[in-house]
């Protein structure tokens, strides 16, 4: 019986795990990243395929709208990581919640990013800051991953 329940207990772990990590700057820091499919980073970006990734964060203040800048850096090189616009809108996003928030508002955001096929099978790190009306980041974190083809 203590086995079964031990079992129960462990599967969401071993299937979704926190793969996110701090950015720079002391920007706040997102609860918990779950990818959808990755356990541990480096995670796997399939070319053609979307990444769903899941979000928690709490806000430290009120906001009225949010969206997201991902930002990727392989190489050496760093740039903007484009999200189309209905994507990019991250109140348009959001679990069991709406924009405007409240201070100290726990979140979940249901981030989706397009993994295009002519992207190149290169090694990764992506930031994502999701910033405020004002361009105040209201979460930040940091994925290592690869862009690996779907064979």
């Amino acid at each position: 019986m203590i086995r079964a329940i031990l079992l129960i207990a462990l599967v969401p772990a071993v299937v979704y795990g926190n793969v996110g990590r701090a950015c720079t700057g002391g920007r706040p820091l997102s609860t918990n990243v779950n990818i959808l499919g990755c356990t541990a980073a480096p995670c796997d970006l399939v070319r053609g395929q979307d990444v769903i990734a899941y979000i928690d964060f709490t806000t430290d203040r009120a906001v009225t709208t949010m969206r997201t800048v991902p930002t990727a850096t392989a190489l050496g090189i760093t740039a903007p990581y484009p999200l189309p616009a209905e994507f990019a809108d991250t109140c348009a996003w959001l679990e069991g919640s709406s924009c405007p928030l409240s201070a100290n508002e726990d979140v979940t955001y249901r981030l989706t990013i397009p993994v295009l096929p002519i992207y190149p099978l290169v090694s990764l790190s992506i930031e994502i800051d999701i910033v405020d009306e004002n361009d105040q980041s209201v979460t930040c974190f940091v994925v290592d991953a690869q862009v690996v083809s779907a064979n």
